[in-house]
């Protein structure tokens, strides 16, 4: 059996709880879209940031790999079979009368969406799939010394996703500020990026991959740079005021969208954004080193962290289910309550629902056949 790193594993099953307490705001009834429902939604934007750093994390520091592509099939099979599972699960409960035609349904195994079904939660399997065909040349370039190659890439990753969309935001101000429209200069910087619009994501993975290095492998490595973003994984005071300033620069951008937009909850490119990536970086390396000694909290921790895969796929179900349930007189109270009550009931009721996804895959792994679907 493999050694867990309990840091990692906490890590995955924060990032899997902020994933289901944002789409529990989409899904679901009463879920108030004012101040305190967004200093929540906000605080989750940096969900699909960590994982991919966990990913990264758990991937690239190791030693070379057999049978990388044996896995990304297994991925896309499994991915493939919860697809089906998805789509017979929505059309059935459907009541909108959408038609599913062969040519839609392929799309949709193809990697697009299934009508107005919730199925757009797919797109990270997509992404990580991606990630995973491009394995062993990132890995290549990561373990060079002194690769010229991986600074290459970050800095490409950075400037066109980071860099670019952080740039826009402060033209989108400067914008509304003058009454002209500055943003669109940038508009067109996407045509010298290759890595399409989910590029971010392997950013991120090959983020994670270098933390994990630096806080868990410094011998050997002598880089003074490296050295010294060793030591920030001790400076815990420093990390937590920056990740609070970052989670608080992310909820003004989102008020600046709502104003000058209309969104409410949500953060246009925000897993884009600079304060995101300093905060996740920040985050990251406050979990990582985390280790908790033998007992319950280490077992819960360890749990959770197993099962996120199960989590992420059952989650739509579940609130989908739950929503149905919210429609009854039972429920008909949180209608009424004002929005910081509301919130706080909303998320007592997301946490509640993760930890029923959380056991059903801890229970279902354990069936032969069946548990090859909550693992990946």
């Amino acid at each position: 059996m493999k050694k867990r790193i309990i840091g990692l594993d906490l890590v995955k099953g924060i990032a899997m709880f902020l994933v289901v307490m944002l789409h529990y705001s989409f899904y679901t009834m009463y879920y108030s879209d004012g101040i305190a429902g967004t200093l929540v939604t906000v605080l989750c934007v940096p969900c699909v940031p960590l994982f991919f750093m966990v990913n990264g994390a758990l991937l690239l520091p190791r030693e070379k790999r057999d049978g990388h592509y044996a896995k990304v099939i297994r991925m896309i099979v499994v991915m493939l079979i919860w697809k089906v599972l998805a789509a017979l699960f929505f059309v059935s409960v459907g009541s909108d009368g959408q038609v599913v035609t062969l040519k839609s349904f392929v799309t949709y195994l193809l990697g697009g969406n299934l009508g107005s079904y919730p199925t757009g939660y797919f797109w990270f399997m997509n992404a990580l799939i991606g990630i995973y065909l491009l394995f062993p040349l990132v890995k290549m370039a990561f373990d060079a010394e002194g690769s010229l190659a991986l600074r290459c890439l970050v800095l490409v990753l950075f400037t066109f996703t980071v860099g670019k969309d952080t740039l826009k935001l402060v033209l989108q101000v400067v914008g509304m500020a003058t009454g002209h429209d500055f943003a669109s200069i940038v508009g067109s910087l996407g045509e010298f990026y290759l890595f399409g619009q989910y590029g971010y994501t392997l950013l991120y993975f090959i983020a994670g991959g270098l933390i994990k290095q630096i806080v868990f492998d410094q011998e050997g490595h002598a880089d003074a740079l490296r050295l010294r973003l060793a030591r920030w994984k001790d400076r815990r005071g420093t990390l937590i005021v920056t990740a609070i300033v970052c989670y608080g620069c992310t909820f003004l951008v989102q008020r600046f969208q709502h104003i000058s937009q209309g969104i409410n909850l949500t953060v246009t490119d925000g897993y884009w954004l600079l304060p995101t990536f300093v905060g996740s970086i920040a985050g990251f390396l406050l979990l990582c080193p985390v280790n908790i000694k033998d007992g319950i909290a280490k077992k819960v921790v360890t749990t959770v962290g197993n099962n996120t895969y199960g989590v992420y796929m059952l989650h739509i179900f579940a609130l989908v289910i739950f929503s149905w349930f919210q429609r009854t007189e039972a429920f008909y109270f949180m209608g009424g309550l004002p929005g910081y009550a509301a919130t706080l009931v909303n998320v007592a009721c997301a946490l509640v629902l993760f930890s029923c996804c959380c056991a059903v895959s801890a229970l279902l792994r354990r069936v032969p056949l069946v548990g090859r679907l909550f693992a990946l």
